[in-house]
């Protein structure tokens, strides 16, 4: 029997939703005999042409039929009260009828259906709340995010809840139907009892399946004897990196550099866009993946910005590519979140990311050799968990091979 996994969007794997479950398509791909996909129609042509596991099957992202564009232009009340009392904007209402369509007709002849999301859709789990499927069928949903926005934390938190009731009841019978739940962070498994209830559903904590690519082409850096810092990815709003820019503008010297690569919300460019000179380099653009990779390995050390809130649920993407990476990691990073907790409380380069005091304790240490080796070995302890190896073997105690 085969193996179907329905995902959200793929795209051009060009942001961290999208990379972390092309990623783990191609690790399970690895294991599991055949492997159909079912996702939105705007997947790159080379990767729809170098798939070679199984069928990949598609579904219209531009879907509108022209009573909704006529309403969306016309009667946007009528729009805001169908998306309240629906759980779901007209887009996302389309892309569970196809994944329904799609199920109805095909559903038995899968033994695993894998449920992917990017973003804020959950299309994929919302989809099978109504389909009838055979009593062995493995339904498994994977939960990369808190659902709706208004489940965020702070300061991610979005709309009132009272807005989102539907969205949540939604969800809510997608768990139900489920047989498995799997996240990628145990602190947003905690985060997920707040509003949702699992029941008999199994649950299992697996991160990422994101692998550095060892066949990127490394170059050394020409920067003489002097040691880089680099941060890639975005800079949302509540990860402004004002803080640290200040104290490292006040304590560095001329053998340290600091670069930014990576879209940056505009408030937070306004921000720190004056020390955009001398050993800072600031760039408000996306870089592609393999580039930030080779970025990152040629740097001494490595940055990462999460919020300044009190509690943060995510395992980033960017964190499994930096530990794989090997490299010491300044982090920047509630006390109570994920990333806090699996580097512990004795990680030498870690605090929260408006502390001056720390950061700049973080910073006058960074040619301290015992705190780099402690940090490396706790970096190089993390390895096994985020291995191609270990999160194989967790998938397949899950999933028929059969």
């Amino acid at each position: 029997m085969k193996t179907l996994i329905i995902v959200e969007e793929i795209g051009d794997i060009s942001v961290s939703a999208a990379i972390a479950n092309w990623s783990l398509i191609n690790v399970l791909s690895k294991k599991l005999k055949e492997v159909d996909i079912l996702t939105l129609d705007n997947v790159s042509k080379n990767l729809f042409e170098n798939w070679s596991n199984g069928q990949i099957f598609f579904h219209k992202k531009d879907n509108l039929t022209s009573i909704q564009i006529h309403i969306r232009k016309k009667f946007t009340f009528l729009q805001t009260l169908f998306q309240i009392f629906s759980g779901n904007d007209f887009e996302h209402y389309n892309r569970i009828k196809s994944i329904r369509k799609f199920l109805n007709k095909n559903n038995s002849r899968y033994k695993n259906i894998i449920l992917l999301s990017g973003g804020m859709g959950f299309s994929p789990h919302q989809a099978v709340s109504k389909i009838k499927f055979a009593d062995k069928t493995n339904l498994l949903g994977i939960f990369h995010d808190p659902y709706p926005s208004s489940s965020y934390p702070e300061p991610y938190k979005g709309r009132n809840s009272y807005y989102e009731y539907f969205k949540k009841r939604n969800l809510q019978k997608a768990i139900n139907k489920i047989n498995y739940a799997i996240f990628p962070s145990k602190r947003l498994y905690e985060w997920y009892l707040k509003d949702y209830k699992f029941g008999s559903t199994n649950i299992s904590i697996i991160p990422h399946a994101i692998k550095f690519k060892n066949n990127v082409d490394i170059e050394n850096e020409k920067e003489g004897s002097k040691k880089v810092i680099t941060h890639t990815g975005t800079l949302l709003k509540p990860r402004n990196p004002l803080t640290f820019l200040k104290i490292f503008n006040k304590t560095s010297n001329d053998n340290l550099l600091l670069n930014f690569y990576g879209p940056i919300h505009p408030e937070v460019f306004l921000d720190i866009k004056d020390f955009n000179k001398q050993n800072i380099y600031i760039s408000n653009e996306r870089i592609p993946y393999d580039e930030a990779l080779r970025k990152l390995k040629n740097s001494a050390f490595l940055l990462l910005a999460e919020s300044g809130a009190e509690f943060s649920p995510f395992l980033p993407t960017k964190f499994v590519d930096y530990i794989n990476i090997g490299k010491p990691i300044i982090v920047l990073t509630p006390e109570k979140s994920e990333i806090s907790r699996l580097l512990g409380e004795d990680y030498p380069f870690k605090t929260t990311l408006n502390n001056e005091k720390e950061i700049e304790k973080i910073l006058l240490n960074l040619d301290n050799d015992e705190l780099i080796k402690l940090s490396l070995k706790i970096i190089n302890n993390l390895k096994k968990y985020f291995s191609e190896e270990y999160i194989i073997k967790k998938y397949l105690e899950i999933l028929s091979t059969e």
